[in-house]
């Protein structure tokens, strides 16, 4: 994986994500499911800020953490622009230790399922285990495997302007079924009027998760999985068509 050169177009991929909604999802769930109040939280794989910049407009103390230099530089531009107060630092989560505890440690937007063999998984999870306090929440999404097996990856197409240009981005997925895997052929072109001024190619490899191995890498890595629906959708258990899944694991 690398997003050094799709980092400068991330945004504007990801222009219609509903960030204030899915803060209010990740809200809800802390006001059902934290058994303390929760006042400081780590956002692990925080791109560009899509959530840490809400969440602490909202009141929350964020710390962020992204793997890309390129992603942070781009999330504290942002965060001074809205006001938002947020440390920002670049960290690899299979490998972090920031010597302080959190009432919440969040992953979103699939960055689990980013680290695709069961050492970088565990690893993860023994990240978020470090940086919890008792009772600390650890909240994520992936994709699921029922559904990713079920609907299967398919080619996509998107089109969109950015900065006065036009870019297409395509991505061409296919499936690994012994080891978990879509591996997805990103490219993007970037047109000024009709010349094309820029293409970029990246690889993204994506584990997907079913239930089983989620409650093993909890009880391995000393965390208890409490919870787990469509993402988005709180109160509905997870079937076939529910491609992204959201997981609610507690530190005892």
């Amino acid at each position: 994986m690398a997003f050094q050169r799709y980092a400068s177009y991330y945004d504007a991929f990801y222009q219609g994500k509903d960030y204030q909604a899915e803060c209010d999802f990740i809200e809800t769930i802390l006001q059902r499911f934290a058994q303390r109040p929760a006042r400081r939280i780590l956002d692990l794989g925080c791109g560009t800020g899509g959530h840490s910049i809400p969440l602490a407009l909202r009141g929350y103390r964020m710390t962020g953490v992204d793997r890309s230099a390129e992603m942070i530089s781009r999330a504290r531009r942002k965060a001074t622009e809205a006001g938002a107060q947020i440390e920002f630092q670049v960290g690899d989560l299979r490998s972090l230790n920031l010597g302080a505890k959190f009432d919440c440690a969040l992953a979103m937007f699939a960055v689990i399922s980013y680290q695709t063999s069961n050492e970088d998984l565990l690893a993860a999870f023994h990240t978020a285990r470090r940086h919890l306090h008792p009772g600390g929440l650890f909240i994520f999404d992936t994709w699921f495997g029922p559904s990713v097996l079920t609907v299967r990856p398919a080619r996509r197409e998107k089109a969109f302007e950015s900065e006065g240009r036009r870019v297409v981005r395509v991505a061409e997925p296919s499936l690994d079924l012994n080891r978990h895997i879509v591996e997805v052929a990103y490219t993007v072109r970037c047109y000024q009027g009709q010349e094309l001024v820029e293409e970029v190619h990246e690889l993204h490899r994506v584990r997907f998760l079913f239930v089983p191995e989620v409650e093993l890498l909890c009880r391995i890595a000393g965390l208890e999985l409490v919870h787990y629906c469509p993402f988005m959708e709180l109160d509905r258990p997870p079937g076939e068509e529910d491609w992204n899944v959201a997981w609610i694991v507690r530190a005892p």
